[in-house]
């Protein structure tokens, strides 16, 4: 019985691919989001992704809770409603947030990275017109369309891994082609891709030791390493 054919041409055309769908939409307006599943994963912010659970009141009583409960761990007093609602965010917090990157290559480190493995990953581009003025509105909880949010430093995270937002009015609501998004817009990994575009990602300098930017980051980094033999070297070399 003949081997199989190696899937690895197949997989340097779609990394070449990957790159100049990269390129295409490399200006200043375009960020990106890497998702682990392609099918499932709607771009809805986590506070609405319960959508039987929201309400405006229950989100503004949770960021309440968060704001007083914060000063436990980090002197937050001084924080604008925006700044907060960036750090919470960047926590875990559910907020109507939605997290971005200015590069392509942090999205798709994402998207294969992260769970479930055994999925079709996506990586979108979203053009971004609107970007929110802060002084125009005092508070997130009132905007009234969906904008780009450039959040300051609270984070170093944030700054490693080229972050931004979008801001969503209505936060049950999925961003669709209506927003512009459409099948030119988006670029879909293969499950059995999904390590090769971690090791060529990883030979770029975009892995978890680099763009967390902390000790979480680099034993997950290292993890991988060893789990997949890449890079390891011996003892005492």
């Amino acid at each position: 019985m003949s081997k199989p054919l190696s899937r690895v041409p197949l997989q340097r055309r779609r990394w070449f691919e990957f790159l100049e769908f990269a390129e295409r939409h490399g200006s200043s307006h375009w960020v990106f989001r890497g998702v682990a599943d392609a099918e499932n994963h709607l771009l809805v912010p986590k506070i609405g992704r319960t959508q039987n659970r929201y309400s405006l009141s229950a989100e503004q009583a949770l960021f309440a809770k968060f704001r007083r409960r914060a000063n436990q761990f980090l002197p937050v007093s001084g924080l604008s409603d925006w700044e907060l609602l960036a750090l919470a965010q960047h926590h875990g917090l559910p907020t109507r947030l939605l997290d971005w990157t200015s590069n392509p290559l942090v999205a798709a480190y994402f998207a294969v990275s992260s769970e479930p493995e055994k999925a079709a990953a996506r990586v979108y581009a979203y053009q971004t017109h609107d970007i929110v003025d802060v002084s125009d509105w005092p508070s997130p909880f009132e905007i009234e369309q969906v904008y780009a949010f450039l959040p300051s430093a609270v984070a170093p995270r944030i700054v490693s891994q080229k972050g931004l937002f979008t801001i969503h009015h209505e936060p049950t609501v999925p961003l669709t082609k209506g927003y512009g998004l459409s099948s030119d817009h988006w670029f879909d990994i293969d499950v059995r891709d999904r390590v090769y575009f971690q090791r060529r990602l990883f030979d770029l300098g975009v892995d978890a030791a680099h763009i967390m930017a902390d000790l979480d980051g680099l034993c997950r980094s290292l993890d991988w390493q060893f789990r997949r033999g890449v890079a390891m070297g011996k003892f005492g070399i």
